[in-house]
């Protein structure tokens, strides 16, 4: 009888971790990336070395990895239902405690890399994405355009969260602050969070690379 009720809730957590890693899970791809090639102006597009490109695919969101010049890691995360979103009402907060950040189930993109990145499964932002920098971080210079807006700096740990506060996703620079540029991107009818690291310091003219219109 022991044996049977121990058989039935290993069954039963085994059902609900497949379960949730089937329906919110992103797939890993090598071809997604492709279709957003567009966010790069012609003279930049032969500079990616496609040989590291790569996709995690979800139905509502997609992110994209590029290499540029085998010096900068480039991030295009599209938010499909952010698209009738208000650009201002996203905002950049500083010295934000992301300590205590946990989530009862998600997953990981980029396990063991420089940039890891937790997603709590069946993440929501309806109205506002925001980004939340923790006290190791730091804002450099702050910039924005007509659909655009963002900033230059060092970033160790960042989060985002919804219109209601709530962490969504953290991302932890493994190898410590990182020199970061920050972008959050209305566009192509949808809501993008860009994101340009290298491991040496830069500018924020990185984005002339970018097709922002």
């Amino acid at each position: 009888m022991i044996i049977a009720s121990v058989s039935v809730l290993v069954i039963s957590y085994l059902s609900y971790f497949f379960y949730g890693v089937i329906r919110y899970s992103h797939s890993s791809d090598w071809q997604t990336y492709k279709q957003y090639m567009w966010i790069f102006k012609d003279s930049a597009k032969k500079d990616i070395n496609t040989n590291f490109c790569y996709s995690y695919v979800k139905e509502r969101d997609v992110y994209n990895n590029f290499d540029y010049r085998d010096i900068y890691n480039i991030v295009v995360w599209e938010f499909k239902d952010l698209g009738n979103a208000e650009l201002k009402k996203s905002t950049i907060n500083q010295n934000v405690n992301l300590e205590d950040v946990k989530f009862e189930s998600g997953e990981i993109l980029n396990k063991n890399s420089d940039m890891e990145i937790t997603i709590s499964y069946g993440f929501v932002f309806n109205s506002a994405i925001n980004v939340n920098l923790d006290n190791y971080s730091k804002i450099q210079r702050t910039f924005k355009g007509t659909n655009y807006k963002g900033f230059y700096g060092s970033i160790n740990q960042m989060s985002f969260s919804n219109e209601k506060g709530e962490h969504q996703v953290l991302s932890d620079f493994t190898k410590g602050p990182t020199p970061t540029v920050f972008l959050f991107y209305k566009g192509h009818q949808s809501f993008y969070i860009i994101m340009i690291n290298s491991k040496n310091p830069f500018d924020e003219n990185i984005i002339k690379i970018l097709n922002l219109e």
